[in-house]
């Protein structure tokens, strides 16, 4: 696998890589007879961790996460930590993410960048109807509800937690709804705009089902993955991650 494609990896991913790679670095050292304190061998894991995440395209703050995993791992090493402490960090976990393990779609964040810019796609006559499929902490949502007061804005989000974040986000909005479900289970027959930020895996599958569902004169908006063997009628670029664009289609 390529750096290039290693880049288009979800994050988290990414992430245990880089921390795996910089032990297997350490453990390779000490084979050849290099014998580091304990207090040292946190430093090089964690400077080693932060250096290889950086090479593998991650952003600043998990760069400055995977550097204080290490002394953190230190810090609760022979800890008397109940095992209730680790149920309820178990259970936020799966709360906030896991949705996005029965889907294998990570939860990614789009760009105050991207939130304009996707604005600026949407089309300008009154009563749109748009659907993020995935919709995270309900970012885009909240924002483009607030900028187009005569459209209404759904998102769509499979993880209780995270669709409860974006669910409060967005109650203020009279014109914007937050369900917790499946995007697999969402007729978009009723959008006249569907907006997905998920990963490579789905992309094929969600084709199939835009091409089914959406009437004619309607648009799907990728943000970065691709449709295999289908080129976009428009490409955007915007901020944020390495590659991130706006990929937009008319139906």
């Amino acid at each position: 696998m390529s750096l290039a494609s290693l880049h288009r990896t979800p994050p988290i991913l990414r992430a245990l890589l880089a921390q795996g790679l910089a032990f297997v670095g350490l453990v390779v050292l000490a084979r050849l007879g290099l014998r580091f304190p304990p207090a040292v061998w946190m430093v090089l894991q964690a400077v080693g961790a932060a250096l290889l995440s950086r090479l593998l395209g991650l952003d600043t703050p998990w760069v400055l996460l995977q550097a204080a995993l290490p002394c953190l791992a230190r810090a609760l090493w022979g800890m008397p930590i109940p095992p209730w402490v680790y149920l309820i960090l178990f259970t936020v976990l799966a709360l906030v993410f896991g949705g996005g393990l029965l889907t294998r779609v990570p939860l990614y964040h789009a760009s105050r960048d991207a939130w304009v810019k996707l604005e600026a796609l949407l089309p300008e006559a009154a009563g749109l109807r748009f659907v993020d499929l995935g919709c995270g902490f309900g970012g885009p949502v909240a924002h483009l509800a607030q900028m187009r007061p005569d459209g209404h804005f759904t998102g769509i989000e499979a993880s209780p937690l995270t669709w409860l974040v974006a669910w409060l986000r967005c109650l203020p909005l009279p014109n914007a709804t937050i369900r917790l479900g499946s995007l697999w289970r969402t007729d978009l027959a009723p959008f006249g705009v569907v907006y997905a930020f998920l990963s490579p895996v789905p992309m094929p599958a969600l084709w199939t089902k835009v091409q089914q569902e959406l009437p004619p004169g309607s648009r799907f908006i990728s943000h970065s993955f691709e449709v295999p063997g289908q080129t976009p009628h428009q490409t955007v670029p915007v901020a944020g991650r390495e590659g991130a664009r706006l990929l937009v289609w008319f139906l």
